[in-house]
Order: structure tokens, then C-alpha cells, then sequence
């Protein structure tokens, strides 16, 4: 059997997108080569969200800053040792590993690979203090100097990196992830006849308000779309956001509905019901979210970003994130027009076509894993 593939866990409930990231990838490679065994190598700090991974090895360990980044990088080294390769090391790998640069010495000999999910910080850096950004420029520019390969999520996130580290251009390799087939369970929801569906943490960069302020619009206009929100009301970045989160609301009455984060089969429940998903963001990388609503075959209203755009989902409907009088159009054509889930027909279509996407994207991590 192939020496396995040792897998870091990262995100959590603070970073779903983390979390899923790391999933999907372990459903990718297994689509790809079922003889291919993975290991998670698990930080004390997210035990207890990433209690399921099997098999595992905790790696970090709790105490003064000075003991946690020994101990932890002497777990890593044991765990290394028997890898073939290690994934995703990134550029905060502190909060889960107790590991700070240089890392490369932990990992010996071992094959590894960094990540960038994407430039955020460099894209809108209103979103950050002068404190963070610093702070990531810096991890990332030590991580694009250690790391073997560097992998982006996106052609977007790969051309920034091309424009702000030529000199390491060879390292660069794009892997765009996929989802499983997602299992269509009938899983009970509350949820109204019609509504559309926005699935995302309540950051700024996120941009509910957009999908508040169009809402408005319509309302003036006699125009009362039901919109349910998932996801945790709060953003570590800016504290007061979940006060302008609730003053936005003021005024809509019970046309828009706070369900908190919930399980991900409740989820996607509630996505196969949606008359629409909605993804208004600012910025994003490479989104799980409109995978979901690929896999599903489900519509979905998208920000006109490049990487929304690299993404394509099909029968995706694009608008300015900046216009809620784009958007209030969109959304009105759509509560007047489209027809609430399941749609079997769709969605059977789009499961094969899910499958074979995950064989496809495990095979080319496969191929920067092995090489």
C-alpha cells in the first residue's frame, strides 16, 4: 500500500471554509485512487472539531509559547516521517499546529506543499489592521520562500500570486476543489414555501447588507422576497458588524431569517428547496458554497468576481457586488419566476456529473502530491 498522505486540519467552526476545504480534498483523493490511505495530523486547539477524522495524530500541544512550539514541532517530525506528503502547511500555522517558521526542518525529507487560499488582505486591506496585514505579508512571504510548491485555489489567486512573488513563479501549481456528490437525504428543515438561500458566515467581506439594502428597494416597490441567512453572526475583524447586521433588518419585517450555523445536511436541505442561492461577496476564493449549488444543480445569484466568473456554475446569474439596484432586479426576477426545489431531474444530472468532477480533481492533486 502507498504511504499515506498526511492531511493538516485546519478551520473549524470559526472557518468552515477551512474545515471543507480539508474534507472535500480527503473526498477527492479517495475518488481518485480508493487504495490511497490519508492521515490527519490534528492540533490540540481543533480536537474537539475535527473529533471524526480518522486516523489522526494530535501534533500541537497546549503551555507556554516557548514548550507548545517544541513540542509541536517534534510531533510534526514523527508524524512527517511516515508521510509520503504533508498538506496544507499555510501561512498561520501557529493556532493549529504550535509551529512557527522555518518549518521545513520539521518536515525532514518528507515531500510538502503551502497553500494560499487567495490576497484577500491585499485586495481589501480596509478589512484589516495594519497589524494583520503585516503580519500575513510576512508569513506568506516566508511560506513562498520555504515551501517546495506552492498551491493556489484559483487562476485568480494564482495570477496575484505571479504579480507579487514572480521570482518563485516555478513553485506556483492551481488546484480548484470539488465536492462530493452530496447525499440527499429528506432531511426535515423549517422553512417557508419560497424563499432564497445565502450561505455564509456573517463577515464583512461577505457583503450581506447588499442583499438588505435591495430588499429595501423592493419593499418600497410592494416587492417582499423571504430570504433565510446561515452561518455565525460575527466577525473577529470588526466587532460592531453584527449590530449593522441588525439594524439593516430594521424595516423587513420577517422577510429575512437568522438560522445561526447549522449542520451541513440541514444545509443542504435547504439549498435543494431554495428558489435561489444568493452569494453577494466582495471577495472570495474558491468557493464551496458554488460548488454546492453545482452539485445540486441548483440556481444561484453570484457578485460578478473573477474568480465567480472562473467557477461558472451553470445557469449562474451575475451583479455588480456593489449595485443593490442590480441585484433588486435579480432578485425580483427570481421570486416572480423561479420554482422551488428538489428538482430530481436536475439534481440527478448534476450528482454524475459531481462524481466524475471529484475523480478529476483528486487525480490532479494526486499529480502535485507524487511529484
Amino acid at each position: 500500500m502507498s504511504r499515506s498522505i498526511a492531511l493538516v486540519a485546519i478551520g473549524g467552526t470559526g472557518w468552515m471554509g477551512g474545515a471543507n476545504y480539508i474534507r472535500n480534498l480527503a473526498a477527492a483523493i479517495h475518488a481518485a485512487d480508493p487504495q490511497q490511505p490519508v492521515h490527519y495530523l490534528v492540533g490540540e486547539t481543533l480536537a474537539a472539531d475535527w473529533a471524526d477524522a480518522a486516523p489522526r495524530t494530535i501534533v500541537a500541544a497546549h503551555g507556554g509559547m516557548i514548550r507548545r512550539f517544541a513540542i509541536g514541532a517534534r510531533k510534526l517530525s514523527a508524524a512527517a516521517r511516515d508521510a509520503a506528503f504533508v498538506y496544507p502547511l499555510t501561512y498561520d500555522n501557529d493556532y493549529n499546529l504550535g509551529l512557527r517558521w522555518p518549518v521545513a526542518p520539521a518536515l525532514g525529507h518528507t515531500r510538502w506543499a503551502g497553500w494560499i487560499p487567495d490576497f484577500q488582505h491585499r485586495h481589501l486591506p480596509e478589512l484589516f489592521s495594519a497589524e494583520e496585514i503585516r503580519r500575513r505579508d510576512e508569513s506568506i512571504a516566508q511560506l513562498v520562500e520555504e515551501a517546495p510548491k506552492v498551491v493556489l485555489s484559483s487562476e485568480s489567486a494564482a495570477k496575484d500570486f505571479l504579480r507579487f512573488f514572480p521570482a518563485h513563479a516555478a513553485k506556483a501549481a492551481v488546484w480548484r476543489f470539488a465536492v462530493p456528490p452530496p447525499m440527499l437525504e429528506d432531511e426535515p428543515c423549517a422553512a417557508p414555501p419560497r424563499f432564497l438561500l445565502v450561505c455564509n458566515q456573517f463577515w464583512t467581506h461577505k457583503n450581506h447588507l447588499v442583499i438588505f439594502r435591495a430588499l429595501g428597494l423592493l419593499r418600497e416597490r410592494g416587492i417582499r422576497p423571504v430570504v433565510l441567512c446561515t452561518g455565525q453572526l460575527d466577525d473577529y475583524r470588526d466587532r460592531d458588524y453584527a449590530e449593522k447586521i441588525r439594524a439593516a433588518l430594521e424595516g423587513l419585517g420577517d422577510q429575512v431569517t437568522l438560522l445561526g450555523l447549522l449542520p451541513r445536511t440541514q444545509q443542504l436541505a435547504l439549498m435543494r428547496r431554495a428558489l435561489a442561492i444568493i452569494q453577494p461577496s466582495l471577495f472570495e476564493g474558491w468557493s464551496t458554497v458554488v460548488e454546492d449549488c453545482r452539485a445540486l444543480g441548483r440556481p444561484i445569484l453570484l457578485s460578478d468576481l473573477p474568480v465567480h466568473r472562473e467557477q461558472n456554475p451553470p445557469g449562474a446569474r451575475y451583479f455588480p457586488p456593489e449595485s443593490a439596484e442590480a441585484l433588486a432586479e435579480l432578485l425580483r426576477e427570481t421570486w416572480e419566476n423561479f420554482s422551488p426545489g428538489p428538482d430530481e431531474a436536475a439534481e440527478e444530472i448534476a450528482l454524475a456529473q459531481a462524481q466524475t468532477r471529484l475523480a478529476l480533481v483528486g487525480r490532479r492533486f494526486l499529480e502535485i502530491a507524487r511529484t
